[in-house]
């Protein structure tokens, strides 16, 4: 077999963004090689150097971001430093780590046909190749949607399909999974395998997630420090265990089931700190035809309680998310925090009482370093400089962000832009935290500081809402669940355990329309009626009075 990719003694400098701020050297003598038909999982710890070698692999380094580069790449024939990006992208299919990124015509069809329209397919051919891959990766039903009302698994399956479309000779995916439920995950690692041995397609992937890597990968790399210091293969999960879990890499549980998680309910809530009445968003540029992103949800959420929130890609979640800080608004119903109406407060006020981390870490980075983003918060609140001063350090170390603070957070990667919008938001120490998959791009390291970090602080009494569909990490941590399908409510309140809970929290009440604690069945919701509110209670140890240290 031939080698599709070669890399030597490849180094990369990042150029600062702003004067006066550090360059920052990610990577440093790489050597590396893919051959044909390959599926390469790089594997590491967050800020290994992974998502810049793959921008290398692509061009978008040096061509479309200044920096110094050292060393060696070919890939698929070409010479990275000589070729443009245009004709590496003829042959190299590249999903980054915000596929929304990449997404910019006015239909998902159109999205995935524009690459093939750009290089003069036939009509017939073309929207033949794009069916058929809509029909692999079973995305048909978003055909006409708009890509700006996608949700981010959604929008990972368009921006996939799209490369995928091209029938590229390497096709490299840079957390580009993060988002997928279970379900969408084991399909587009099958799509992927049968593609890579009918068509000798080459894969490299990176992903914190490294469930599938290690079924479906021929090679692992594994980088720490901007190096690779192990070239092997998924035999490394099990046999080098203990260096994994050393550098902060995931380990694949022995079995990869998911836990069941069920509710069940008793009493209505005494103190509600979020009220959803009878909720419907409906995000401009959707079809009349297509189904609100959330449709008549009532729900309250008791004050104090860590609520975990789950369903498929596409049901809901992150838009739930948003409404609680006023990001976006209901079209129709109310949304009430703390007993005041959302729509009558603006954003900034909003976020003195709720905090939410957004799954796209962009969105939320506006300062020039790493310390004085996660600094700009706690000034907000007009802290004293001694108090904003400890926040922004316990924050730096907690995070381990030391080699970081004074570089602009806008040149790192996925996984450390996560970090610094959650501690910028942990931070303000807000009273409702929000978070719409945290532990997204975050190592096993960082992943299990934030958790520990979120049990305690709930414990002393911040109501935290997680979106995730991690049912072990829902289990381990949330009290209490609420369950979205296709925009409503459908299970909601504490979280039943096979075996009893050794948390000691309790198992607080949750009172469901009828008394009904089962998820209704595609026919139930095909005659959907509004709902009566459901609620979610907290418990006597969450509503512990230290809820004073995180009453701002």
């Amino acid at each position: 077999m031939n080698d599709v990719i070669t890399v030597m003694k490849l180094g990369w400098q990042y150029a600062p963004l702003v004067p006066g701020a550090k360059a920052v050297t990610t990577l440093r003598n790489v050597s590396c090689y893919v051959q044909d038909g390959d599926f390469v999982g790089i594997i590491g710890p967050t800020g290994a150097g992974k998502t810049t070698l793959t921008r290398l692999l692509t061009g978008v380094a040096p061509h479309a971001m200044a920096g110094k580069i050292t060393g060696f790449v070919r890939i698929a024939g070409m010479n990275m430093k000589t070729t443009s990006i245009s004709n590496i992208s003829r042959r190299v299919g590249y999903v980054c780590q915000n596929p929304q990124s990449q997404l910019f015509c006015t239909t998902v069809e159109q999205e995935i046909a524009y690459a093939l329209e750009n290089r003069g397919m036939p009509l017939e051919q073309m929207r033949a190749r794009v069916a058929s891959i809509m029909d692999m990766l079973h995305i048909d039903a978003l055909r006409d949607r708009d890509p700006r009302t996608l949700s981010r698994g959604e929008a990972e399956l368009v921006a996939i399909a799209a490369v995928l479309v091209t029938d590229p000779e390497v096709l490299i995916l840079d957390e580009a999974t993060s988002a997928l439920d279970s379900h969408n995950k084991r399909l587009l690692f099958a799509v992927l395998d049968a593609m890579r041995r009918e068509r000798s397609m080459s894969v490299v992937m990176v992903d914190q997630d490294t469930s599938g890597m290690a079924q479906w990968a021929t090679s692992i790399f594994l980088m720490v420090g901007g190096e690779i210091i192990r070239r092997t293969t998924p035999q490394i999960f099990t046999r080098e265990r203990a260096l994994l879990e050393s550098v902060g890499v995931t380990v694949p549980e022995e079995s990869s089931k998911e836990i069941p998680l069920s509710v069940a309910g008793q009493s209505a809530v005494q103190d509600a700190v979020v009220q959803f009445d009878h909720v419907s968003v409906a995000y401009p540029y959707t079809p009349s035809e297509q189904a609100p992103a959330l449709q008549d949800v009532s729900l309250q959420l008791e004050r104090g309680a860590f609520i975990g929130v789950t369903g498929a890609n596409g049901s809901g979640k992150s838009t739930l998310a948003s409404l609680l800080n006023g990001m976006i608004r209901p079209t129709e119903g109310r949304v009430l925090v703390n007993g005041t109406d959302i729509a009558k407060q603006s954003i900034g006020r909003m976020a003195h009482t709720v905090g939410v981390v957004e799954q796209n870490p962009d969105t939320q980075l506006i300062c020039d370093t790493v310390r004085e983003e996660i600094a700009y918060g706690p000034r907000k609140l007009k802290l004293s400089d001694a108090d904003v001063r400890a926040r922004v350090e316990e924050m730096i170390s907690l995070f381990d962000l030391y080699a970081l603070e004074d570089v602009d957070p806008k040149s790192l990667s996925y996984g450390e832009k996560r970090a610094v919008t959650l501690a910028s938001v942990l931070a303000m120490r807000p009273p409702v935290l929000v978070l719409d998959e945290p532990m997204s791009g975050l190592d096993q390291r960082l992943s299990s500081r934030l958790m520990g970090l979120l049990e305690r602080i709930n414990r002393d009494g911040t109501t935290v809402i997680m979106v995730s569909n991690d049912t072990r990490t829902l289990a381990g941590y949330c009290t209490h669940l609420v369950r979205l399908d296709n925009g409503q409510l459908v299970d909601a309140g504490p979280i039943v355990r096979a075996t009893t809970d050794q948390s000691g929290t309790g198992s607080p009440a949750v009172n469901a329309a009828n008394d009904n604690t089962t998820s209704p069945t595609n026919e139930d919701k095909n005659e959907h009626t509004p709902a009566q509110p459901r609620t979610v209670r907290g418990t006597a140890k969450q509503k512990h009075e230290g809820t004073e240290k995180h009453g701002r």
